[in-house]
């Protein structure tokens, strides 16, 4: 009895065994060897820059001809060299660097009370805008600095410093700023000059709360023939006008607040 139930078992065990490498053989899916090849040739690094959660996925992506953007922003040249090797598609899209749009050092801004929370820009947001009079610049608790993987982002009196050389665009620390204040911006030109102010507080109100934010004055829109634009009381930039003959020398000297700097 005990015989026949074992024998039962282990033939039931074989049989099920069968069905399922035929249905494994059956069923299997042929990946292109090319999306392989083209992941081996990336960085490997899972960064998620490129808005894939990994290197296969957007290798994936290129290989199939997603409508996606294909740069590889840690790879550079190398990587863009390997995706238009293996696959024949070319680079889409130009170098790019996260600019922080604030210029505001510890001495720069007035505060209402000391901030005696948890020492991150996210938490003291949440509490009477990080005790800053200014509810739209950096708060300087460095969440920017802590999310990039590529030790691009370091803090110097209160506001974070960007090196252009080691920034891959990736948006990781976009995406930690509460204030919204940091964005990725062409950075194939040889004048990336911006103005460093995000308040939409009236200039009167600005000069009590920074001695560096913008006061809408609209010197830089005027100097610079509408490359620069004030809106929502503040300077903003139209980057796709950014290479036309502008003396950006000039635009820098005359703002009053000094809220006009060059990146590169």
């Amino acid at each position: 009895m005990i015989l026949t139930a074992t024998l039962t078992m282990v033939g039931l065990g074989a049989f099920f065994a069968i069905v399922l490498a035929i249905a494994s053989q059956k069923l299997k899916v042929t990946e292109d060897p090319k999306i392989e090849e083209l992941s081996e040739a990336l960085p490997r690094l899972n960064c998620g820059a490129c808005g894939f959660p990994s290197c296969h996925e957007f290798a994936k992506a290129v290989v199939e001809g997603k409508d996606i953007d294909t740069t590889c922003r840690v790879g550079g040249e190398s990587a863009a060299e390997a995706i238009s090797k293996i696959t024949g598609v070319r680079k889409t899209a130009a170098k790019k660097i996260a600019v922080v749009f604030c210029g505001a050092r510890e001495g720069d801004k007035t505060k209402k009370a000391v901030y005696k929370g948890v020492a991150t820009c996210r938490s003291s947001n949440i509490i009477s805008t990080g005790a800053m009079n200014c509810a739209y610049g950096c708060l300087g608790f460095g969440d920017c600095m802590r999310a990039c993987p590529f030790g691009a982002i370091v803090m110097e009196d209160g506001l974070p410093k960007i090196d252009p050389e080691k920034c891959v665009a990736c948006g990781k620390c976009v995406s930690a700023c509460p204030r919204g204040i940091i964005e990725l911006l062409p950075f194939d030109t040889d004048n990336l000059v911006v103005a460093a102010c995000r308040s939409r507080d009236p200039g009167s109100v600005v000069r009590k709360n920074c001695r560096v934010g913008c006061i809408a004055c609209k010197i830089c829109e005027r100097l610079s023939g509408g490359v620069f634009y004030v809106e929502d009381n503040h300077s903003k930039l139209k980057t796709e006008r950014m290479e036309e003959k502008v003396d950006w020398d000039q635009i820098i000297k005359k703002c009053p607040t000094k809220t006009i700097v060059k990146i590169k």
